[in-house]
């Protein structure tokens, strides 16, 4: 995949997964990781790859369009819409790193970073590297990645560096999958087949070429989708993954519906008349979170296109966009779960793992409900100052 692709003919990709998405999501669901045929599936169609730079091969794919593929293939299966959401989001790093490092890890058309951004990590200097211990949570997709990135606190003859603002120093390592340890730690409930695993690594040596921060400036003329802040970015990401998924919900219950008739009786639970009032406003809320989310990334995507930067302000309302388009697509698969009777108590009930899976994105940190003190507060501060 290249950077003259359109979205149209990404989506068209996205249509092709259909028929192999299907065949393992059970098993995935078992194993706690998608199965092999999946991962080739993505590979094959470079939709692990949408934010590696085109300097180095990659499509560098917009924002807006990029979170329609991620709903596109979070409609098909939760798990494997994370995936390519947070495979691709390793192509943010690109920008971040030496040009050769970039390459080694990007180049490959296989070439996939799992990772995670808690600085759970000691990196001690010694010599022109670092010697890193630690382990680390939440590395999607760990058991098909070529790369593994993850913060790390850095230390300097025993004691913690800090930066020009007096605060221990974070910078992210770098080590080729073969010097990681997966430890297979991914029990959850929701969104299984996305192999969350923590890793570890002890006493590996890591020459600073393969270092970098997220917290550095950008090198100029560095492109908008890697200039829009990156907790903003994954907020709207991990969102579009929950709309993904609250489609899904509504596809798997029409269906469902059709089919299931309460008590033996001859009508269709679609034929009750609660039930099609709860499923026009299942609709009506999920399609109001949709809006929501693409009205404030449209508005927001527009100046970064321009040179220009997000303030305060506009991040508050990414944050609110974010937060808010998932906690409807939660409760437009909540008003579909509570008509279904018992069957989604089932582990394979297809409208059971809907519920599972979108309540597990709504857990992520970055999309708590805490963020909407953090964004109002923002907000109303910039009414009253």
């Amino acid at each position: 995949m290249t950077g003259t692709m359109h979205l149209t003919e990404i989506l068209e990709r996205v249509d092709e997964l259909i028929d192999v998405v299907f065949a393992h999501a059970e098993q995935a669901e078992r194993e706690a990781r998608l199965p092999r045929p999946v991962v080739d599936a993505l590979i094959e169609r470079g939709l692990l790859r949408l934010w590696v730079p085109r300097s180095l091969g990659g499509p560098e794919l917009g924002l807006p369009e990029s979170l329609a593929v991620f709903e596109a293939v979070s409609r098909l299966d939760g798990a494997t819409g994370w995936t390519v959401m947070i495979g691709s989001g390793g192509g943010l790093f690109a920008p971040r790193m030496v040009e050769g490092t970039a390459r080694t890890i990007y180049g490959p058309r296989e070439g996939v970073i799992a990772g995670s951004g808690s600085p759970r990590g000691e990196a001690v200097e010694e010599g022109d590297g670092y010697r890193v211990t630690g382990q680390w949570p939440f590395a999607s997709g760990a058991h098909h990645a070529t790369w593994f990135t993850a913060n790390c606190l850095v230390q300097r003859d025993g004691e913690l560096v800090s930066d020009l603002a007096g605060q221990p120093t974070i910078r992210a390592m770098a080590f080729p999958a073969a010097e990681v340890t997966i430890l297979e730690t991914w029990t959850a409930s929701g969104m299984r087949g996305t192999g969350s695993h923590d890793f570890a690594v002890d006493g590996v040596v890591v020459p600073r070429e393969r270092s970098f921060s997220v917290f550095e400036p950008l090198p100029d003329g560095t492109g908008p989708l890697y200039r829009y802040p990156f907790m903003a970015t994954s907020r709207l990401a991990f969102s579009a993954v929950a709309l993904g998924v609250g489609q899904q919900a509504l596809d798997r219950f029409a269906w469902f519906a059709a089919e299931r008739r309460p008590g033996g009786g001859s009508a269709a639970l679609s034929e009750y008349a609660q039930v099609r009032a709860r499923y026009g406003e299942a609709r009506a809320t999920l399609r109001a979170g949709r809006s929501l989310l693409y009205e404030t990334v449209a508005s927001t995507w527009v100046l970064l296109e321009g040179g220009g930067a997000l303030d305060a302000g506009d991040e508050a309302e990414v944050t609110l966009a974010a937060v808010q388009a998932t906690r409807l697509a939660v409760r437009a698969v909540d008003l579909l779960y509570e008509l279904a009777g018992s069957d989604p108590l089932y582990l394979e009930s297809a409208l059971g793992r809907s519920w599972r899976d979108v309540h597990a994105v709504a857990q992520h940190a970055a999309l708590s409900p805490a963020a909407y003190e953090e964004a109002g507060g923002t907000l109303l501060d910039e009414r009253t100052g």
